[in-house]
């Protein structure tokens, strides 16, 4: 089970080195990005860069530079960001695995719609100096190394970084909006898609909790773990297909119906587990978020943000236990 476990955590780790550059790339050449030019870092004069240039730094190098020190801090540091997924997987150990899906979904919408669009200018060029270090330990260089081994490499890589950062910022509405657009055209679904999650969680825990009840008075088995998570894949695909037949309305008298039953099962499945003495562990997974989705509808319809905000702040609770984690793991590759 520790062999799973430490392969899946690598297996993470391996998609994460190529994700990031796919990303970078796609936001430069179809995303938001794929608008941004060179003129505004040359506000002194025109831009000397002729469109065939203008392209390759914007479409080419700027997107690898964008991606090198995320992907090398992943290659060099793989083992100590895999024990950091093992620490903090073992922390939410009590936490059934659904319920991290869902932690873990909220911290990619942020990760990818906010944090990587608007602070990776910025990280870029701290992370040319970093990306010089980087490509120093994987090529095997031991021992302390001087600054001016970093200094002068990382000043010229962080050239293109800088002009696209001062060209970001310059013009940043015209890539804030359509960032800002697309998050406002996906919420509806990203949060329609947590929502019937939280539902199918509840549900599934209760129904769960009966198989476990059947099972003590009868011959009848308990449901197996894969039959655990095919239950809930099964309960989140019809609930997810109501709230689109319904026109992805969180607030349709349908939605709330269901919201209803799914809190009220899982008080219910809590309450018969701590009067039974049954573990906990395998319960009450909806009981916390179903009301907070209930909250979300009615502050929503006042205040727009409602639903970003909480998408933050569960995002930002999975990122800071990840730091947490990481800090505190060990590697022989330490920089």
């Amino acid at each position: 089970m520790a062999l799973r476990g430490l392969m899946i955590n690598r297996l993470i780790v391996l998609i994460q080195i190529f994700v990031f550059p796919i990303y970078f790339y796609l936001i430069f050449l179809i995303g938001p990005m794929k608008q941004l030019t060179l003129d505004p870092f040359f506000f002194w004069g025109k831009n000397p860069f002729s469109p065939t240039v203008e392209m390759l730094i914007l479409k080419v190098f700027a997107p690898f530079l964008f991606a090198l020190p995320v992907t090398l801090f992943s290659i060099v540091r793989a083992t100590r960001i895999a024990d950091a997924y093992s620490l903090m997987w073992r922390a939410l150990g009590r936490v059934r695995i659904d319920t991290k899906i869902f932690y873990l979904s909220n911290a990619l919408f942020c990760l990818f719609f906010f944090i990587l669009p608007f602070g990776s200018p910025i990280i870029a060029i701290i992370g040319s100096f970093l990306a010089v270090k980087l490509l120093l330990r994987l090529f095997g260089y031991k021992g302390p190394i001087p600054q001016i081994i970093i200094v002068i490499p990382g000043l010229i890589l962080a050239a293109i970084p800088t002009m696209v950062t001062i060209a970001f910022y310059s013009s940043y509405q015209a890539v804030l909006k359509p960032i800002l657009q697309m998050w406002t055209d996906l919420i509806p679904y990203v949060y329609g898609g947590l929502l019937c999650l939280a539902d199918a969680i509840a549900i599934g825990n209760f129904l769960i909790l009966v198989r476990e009840g059947a099972a003590q008075v009868s011959y009848t088995k308990p449901f197996s773990p894969r039959t655990n998570i095919l239950l809930k894949v099964l309960l989140f695909g019809s609930i997810f297909s109501i709230y689109g037949f319904v026109g992805w309305d969180a607030n349709h008298l349908a939605l709330f119906i269901i919201n209803i039953i799914a809190g009220c099962l899982s008080s219910l499945e809590l309450f018969i587990r701590w009067r039974k003495g049954l573990s906990r562990e395998h319960g009450g997974g909806g009981l916390l978020l179903i009301p907070i989705f209930i909250a979300i509808n009615f502050v929503s319809s006042y205040w727009h943000l409602a639903t970003t905000v909480i998408v933050g702040i569960a995002g930002g609770l999975f990122f800071l236990l990840f730091w947490y984690a990481y800090i505190s793991a060990t590697d022989k590759t330490l920089l």
